[in-house]
């Protein structure tokens, strides 16, 4: 099992990877099957898929429809082989102004130290209103 330490870090390598739009970084944190949900209002996302679902494929997506920027982790807790994360960033549509939003994600990491199942808590109507076409 991973230590605190080793999971904070994949944490942050993924929000790092994020923001820079490296999905090949975002790809190898996963698990194999690994799963991915966005909580929240799910009928008013419609764009894209909330899961649960495959991780990578879900987060290819968000990133082809938002660019996140200033991704910053505000608090985590761990627990075993959990984390809490409570983080902020600044998305972009491409169109509008950017928004800050604050988000929660529950990360669940295997064995081997990679991510078995995250899932997302944020605002989502903000977040369909900002993908929306």
């Amino acid at each position: 099992m991973p230590t605190r330490e080793e999971m904070i870090a994949t944490i942050d390598r993924a929000f790092a990877a994020r923001a820079a739009g490296d999905i090949e970084v975002m790809n190898a944190i996963w698990a194999e099957g690994a799963t991915y949900a966005m909580e929240g209002a799910e009928a008013l996302m419609t764009r894209y898929p909330t899961g649960p679902g495959d991780a990578p494929a879900a987060i290819e997506r968000l990133a082809d429809l938002l660019d996140a920027a200033d991704v910053e982790r505000v608090d985590t807790i761990v627990e075993g082989n959990r984390a809490a994360v409570l983080w902020r960033a600044r998305f972009s549509n491409g169109r509008d102004a950017p928004r800050t939003l604050q988000l929660f994600s529950r990360w669940e990491f295997d064995d081997a130290g990679r991510v078995a199942r995250m899932h997302e808590y944020a605002d989502t109507a903000t977040l369909a209103a900002m993908i929306a076409e």
